[in-house]
Order: C-alpha cells, then sequence, then structure tokens
C-alpha cells in the first residue's frame, strides 16, 4: 500500500507539474499549495554531549526527516463580510526513528463580518498537530512519540461608536492535548472573555487596551496534594497592544501586560508579574529590511517528583521568567534571489518552587543561544527553492540539560 508521504509526494509533484497553468495569484478564491523538505537534525532528541545514545534505546543521536505537506487556501469576500479558510496535510517521517513519524491535520478559518459601519467582529478557529520538543519533553522512553495538539475558538465584536474609537467584547477557548504526560506542561482546557477599547486613527495605527479573563482545568493531571499538583486554575491579565507606523520605513509592534495565574488548591504555584514584547522592523531599501525584537514573559511549567532529575528531583518548579532577545535582516539580491540571517539570546530563569532549595543549590537557569541563515531562489513567481541552517546551544548550570544541535534543510515548495 502506498505510505501517506508517497501519495503527498505524489500530490506536490502533480503540482508542479500542472503550476505553469494555474499560476497563484493573490485574487484567487482558491490557491493550492505543496512543499518537500528534507531536514538533517545532529541532536534529534536534544542530548547533551556526554550522554549515551544507546541507554535510552537510540540508534544515534541525528536523524534525516523528510517532510510533505499539501494545501488548500481560500478566501472570498461577499459586501462586507470575508470569508478566509486554509487546510494543511503535514507527513514526518524519519530515516532513523520511525517511531516519530506522524500525519498531521492543520487549519484555521476566520470569518471577518461586519453589520453597518458601526458593528464589526470576526468567528476563527484553528488546529495544529507538532512533535513536542525534546528541549522541555524529558521522559525516560525516548522511543514514546509525543505529538501535541492544539485547537482554539475565537469571536469577537467591536462597537465603533466613533469613527476612531471601538469597544471590544470576545469569547475565546483553547485546549491542548498531548500523547504523553509532559513535563513543561500538562493538558488543559482553558476558556473566558477579554472586553477593552481600541483606537485606530485615520492612518490606521491602532491602540487597544484589553482586560482578559480565563479559567481552565487540566484535563489529565491527577490532583495531589503531596506534590501540590492542582487540577484547576484562573488566568487574569490587562494589556496594551500598539501596532505603530512610525516612519515610511520604520514600524512598532508592541504588547505590555500584567498577568495573574492562581490556582484552585495551592497558591505556593501562583505567579504575577509584567510581560510582553516589542517588535521594530526596518526597511532599508526597497530589497533590504532589519528586524529587531525584545520578549519578556511568564511561562507555567509544571514538574512532578518523579520526572524531575537530582537535584531538582528534590523540588518542583511552576513556572519561569523569560527574556529573549533576537535579531534578524532580509536582503533580496534580485527578483529571484533572497537571504536572511537570524541571531538570538534567550534566558529561562525557573521559579515557585515548593519546597525550600537544598543548600548550595542554586535555582536552575537556562542560557540558550541560535544563528540561522537561509539563501531563497525562485525561478518564476510560483515556485520557490530555499537552503539553510540554524544552529542552537543551551547552558545550563546543572550541565545535565546542556545540548548543542544544528539543522541543514534544503526544500522546494509551489503554491497557484
Amino acid at each position: 500500500m502506498m505510505s501517506c508521504q508517497k501519495i503527498l509526494f505524489a500530490l506536490a509533484a502533480s503540482l508542479l507539474v500542472h503550476a505553469s497553468a494555474a499560476v497563484a495569484n493573490e485574487g484567487d478564491v482558491i490557491n493550492l499549495s505543496a512543499a518537500m523538505t528534507m531536514m538533517h537534525d545532529d541532536n534529534m532528541f536534544r542530548l547533551t554531549p556526554s550522554a549515551n545514545p544507546a541507554n535510552y534505546g537510540l540508534e544515534g543521536r541525528s536523524d534525516t526527516i523528510t517532510i510533505a505537506s499539501v494545501g488548500l487556501n481560500a478566501s472570498k469576500t461577499l459586501g462586507r463580510q470575508q470569508l478566509i479558510g486554509n487546510i494543511n496535510f503535514v507527513d514526518t517521517s524519519y530515516q532513523r526513528s520511525g517511531f516519530l513519524d506522524f500525519l498531521a491535520l492543520n487549519y484555521d478559518g476566520k470569518w471577518l463580518w461586519a453589520v453597518g459601519t458601526r458593528w464589526t467582529g470576526d468567528l476563527s478557529l484553528d488546529r495544529a498537530e507538532s512533535l513536542n520538543t525534546y528541549s522541555d519533553y524529558t521522559t525516560n522512553d525516548y522511543r514514546a512519540r509525543n505529538v501535541r495538539l492544539i485547537e482554539n475558538e475565537r469571536f469577537t465584536v467591536n462597537y465603533w461608536f466613533h469613527s476612531n474609537w471601538a469597544a471590544l467584547l470576545g469569547v475565546s477557548r483553547t485546549s491542548v492535548s498531548n500523547e504523553q504526560a509532559v513535563l513543561a506542561e500538562n493538558d488543559y482546557e482553558a476558556s473566558g472573555f477579554n472586553f477593552g477599547f481600541r483606537f485606530r486613527p485615520v492612518s490606521g495605527n491602532t491602540v487597544t487596551l484589553r482586560v482578559k479573563q480565563l479559567d481552565g482545568s487540566y484535563s489529565n493531571r491527577p490532583f495531589n496534594a503531596a506534590a501540590q499538583s492542582d487540577n484547576g486554575f484562573s488566568h487574569n491579565g490587562v494589556e496594551v497592544d500598539v501596532s505603530w507606523l512610525l516612519t515610511g520605513k520604520a514600524q512598532l509592534r508592541s504588547r505590555v501586560e500584567y498577568l495573574e495565574r492562581q490556582h484552585d488548591h495551592f497558591v505556593s504555584r501562583d505567579y504575577s508579574g509584567w510581560a510582553g514584547n516589542l517588535d521594530l522592523v526596518y526597511a532599508v531599501t526597497g530589497k533590504s529590511s532589519f528586524t529587531f525584537g525584545y520578549k519578556h514573559d511568564l511561562v507555567g511549567f509544571q514538574g512532578s517528583y518523579r520526572e524531575a532529575q537530582p537535584p531538582f528531583g528534590l523540588i518542583t518548579s511552576s513556572y519561569y521568567e523569560l527574556d529573549e532577545l533576537n535579531l534578524g535582516a532580509r536582503w533580496a539580491a534580485t527578483d529571484k534571489i533572497s537571504a536572511g540571517a537570524r541571531l538570538g539570546y534567550g534566558k529561562r530563569s525557573y521559579r515557585g518552587e515548593i519546597t525550600p532549595l537544598p543548600a548550595g543549590v542554586a535555582q536552575r537557569e537556562d542560557k540558550t543561544s541560535r544563528a540561522g541563515l537561509d539563501l531563497g531562489y525562485r525561478p518564476v513567481r510560483w515556485l520557490e527553492l530555499k537552503a539553510g541552517m540554524n544552529f542552537e546551544k543551551r547552558n545550563v548550570n546543572d550541565d545535565r540539560y546542556d545540548y548543542k544541535d544544528r539543522t541543514t534543510y534544503v526544500s522546494l515548495s509551489a503554491q497557484y
């Protein structure tokens, strides 16, 4: 029987053969896409340099990954209404680690609705499947596949009581599930609402003030009083979003939020503080641009006595504080050739332990450096060939969590 990968490859080849007769057009109601990527990862399971892969039942550190995808993208405007939908099948296979093979169904749909000139909003849903990263997924069984599924549903209403001002109200639901238990984040469902105001002058810039409230429950997590493993939480926040064109060449996007995470039974798991991001895009010329990004966040990170490794097996963290800096550059050398480069640095400081740290043991701290390069060639508008390399290195104050990783890839994609 023909494998999923072969079927997807056949469909991709068919798209490439017929693409010259039906080239992608931004005005089309329906566009088809196909892509094939070959990737080599020299530390697939993010093992520490001193680790022996055989001790974990693995044939080696590296693996070659083949990713084939086909997609359908649709957009239709009916009067003041706009319907947008995307569906994508992604088949991922591993040369050595065939036990990780999986076929993902990803989609997102949105209805941008309007009633008259004062009432606008959107109704949206999306679904995304991906393999959990081994950076956070620590396990004694590396051969157990762990795919994460994230689903979101949202509905928002804007009432424009002034040409530049709107009151907004929204409701949302999120569901996260994993094939295996995850140290970083257990399965959960959360739903809630948000409200606020939006300012949008004639320039098109926007400033939004929003108050958010979510209630969640861990759907596959036993309540454990000894480990203070809770089964429910609330997540509240007040945030300001800004999207502003500073000059003809520079655009600013930023978000500042004060958040509070409270658990149903164990206040020692609670945390609160400031979070946000600042992103600046500067177009040097029509063919080159630079990006700068800074992010500060507080992220829930649950552990258990059995899953954590000594000396951290004596404690658990409830969350970590993240600081991340990213720099990027894009250059279109010609109409057909483009290049990009990326640098990043991140620091995680783990917080919220439920027992005092042993004498002489510092809280866990991760420092991660990243770099990447890519080169693209587009012989015709509907076809692109891309190749690139990414490098990542993590240093932890417990060297059993250190790793280095390098991935190289080449891809071919078409859209019409």
